[in-house]
Parts: structure tokens; sequence; C-alpha cells
């Protein structure tokens, strides 16, 4: 099992999101070791920083339909602009917000909506190749 770690960003679903990605989690052979919760820019980019000091693979849920400043995509872009990104790609869902994943070196963080049937739309779809083959082979 390859360990990865989650970050509830603003979202309000969380038990419904958590049995979602668990679900799916069991399906890619990732264990979900650990969840952390931010509310704001400040608190997302902390638990980022310590969550790829243990693993890496992080899901962020949540953040995705704001369109201010607390957008997840709009901080991200930020942490991300001065690294060396290898693959970006966004994970088309028909049902609501699109998914991203971002993939640097050997790291992938990937960006999820807060409904639960449309993690399970994502998870379902393009993104169960693309980690099981970047995620266990870099495990």
């Amino acid at each position: 099992m390859v360990e990865c770690k989650t970050v509830f960003y603003s979202a309000r679903k969380t038990s419904l999101c958590e049995r979602a990605l668990k679900k799916s989690f069991s399906e890619l052979d990732l264990d979900m070791s650990e969840i952390s919760f931010a509310a704001d820019r400040g608190s997302l980019c902390d638990a980022l920083t310590e969550a790829f000091a243990e693993c890496n693979i992080v899901f962020v849920i949540g953040g995705l339909g704001f369109g201010d400043e607390r957008d997840v995509k709009k901080i991200v872009s930020r942490l991300i602009k001065s690294s060396c990104v290898d693959d970006c790609k966004k994970l088309k869902n028909p049902t609501g917000d699109d998914g991203y994943i971002i993939r640097a070196d050997s790291q992938l963080l990937v960006l999820l909506p807060d409904e639960p049937e449309q993690i399970e739309a994502i998870m379902q779809g393009a993104i169960t190749g693309y980690i099981k083959i970047r995620g266990n082979a870099r495990a």
C-alpha cells in the first residue's frame, strides 16, 4: 500500500467525502494515513508542507469553487510557480468542478471538489491509471 495524506480545505461534507475517498483509495491500493484540515491560505500551505515532508501523494479536498483569493487553484499556482512541475492535468468532471493532478519529481498533488459524487466520478476516471502508474512506481 502507498501512503498518502489528505487535507480538507474549507470543505463542507468532510465525512461523506472521506467515505468516497476511502472507497476509491482501497481500489488504488492507497492508504489514507492522515487527515488534516485547513480553513485559509496559511493553514493550507502549512498542511501541504507537512504532508509532503512525510509522503509523496497528497489530496486536497475543497476550495475549487471559490472565485476569489481563497481558490485552491490560485493558492497552489503561487506555491508551485518557482517549482519544476513535470505534469499538470485537468481531471474532467461532467457533474461539477473539475479536479487537477500535479506532478513534480516524485510528488503528486491531487485537487478534488468537496462533493462525494464528484470525487467518485473523478477517482474512477483517468486518475486511476495515473496514480497506479505514477504512485506505485515511485513508492
